[in-house]
């Protein structure tokens, strides 16, 4: 006889891993959009993140970019020393005048890392938007029909648009994955 906690226990693991996605991990962080709240650091932020991605994900993340806009003054506090020391790529996205600079660097460099994944031979690729913004919305689905698994981290609901839950594959609350300490956030 096998006693109950071990069977609980087994239970759990058999119960986790068929939960558990396949694939090289790439974040991709609209700072613009979803930011760090005023009392929470850089670095947790960063450690909650990873942590829960690499909770759900067998594969390691393989990268992290973080875009935001240098010159707003909306974004003048970001701690980019420790966004940067915590390994992610910065990419400023200087407005220029024009609208969404930000939405279509990231948005190419979603579909440029999916891209270079599937010419290598890769199929299990997954990618993780951190937005409420729609704008992602048809990016997210053409990933979803590229088979690519979209995990996206949003902002409080009430600000993010709705069609961003219908084209990704699995969401969580920025606010859930900062207090993070389950086994299965999303």
């Amino acid at each position: 006889m096998v006693p109950k906690n071990v069977r609980s226990r087994v239970y759990f693991l058999r119960k986790f891993s068929s939960k558990m996605l396949r694939g090289n991990v790439s974040i991709f962080w609209d700072y613009e959009d979803v930011n760090i709240p005023q009392k929470i650091t850089a670095t947790y932020a960063s450690n909650q993140i990873t942590k829960s991605i690499q909770s759900k994900c067998i594969d390691g993340i393989e990268s992290k970019r973080f875009y935001y806009d240098s010159k707003k003054l909306s974004e003048a506090g970001t701690d980019r020393e420790n966004i940067d020391l915590a390994g992610w790529t910065l990419v400023d996205c200087p407005t220029r005048n024009t609208k969404e600079t930000l939405d279509k660097k990231l948005i190419v460099d979603m579909m440029e890392y999916v891209y270079q994944r599937r010419m290598k031979g890769v199929k299990d690729i997954v990618v993780v938007l951190i937005s409420s913004d729609g704008d992602y919305a048809y990016a997210l689905n053409k990933l979803g029909d590229l088979e690519v698994t979209t995990l996206l981290i949003h902002g409080p609901i009430l600000t993010t648009a709705k069609c961003l839950f219908e084209s990704c594959s699995k969401s969580i609350s920025f606010a859930q994955v900062l207090d993070f300490v389950s086994e299965e956030p999303f």
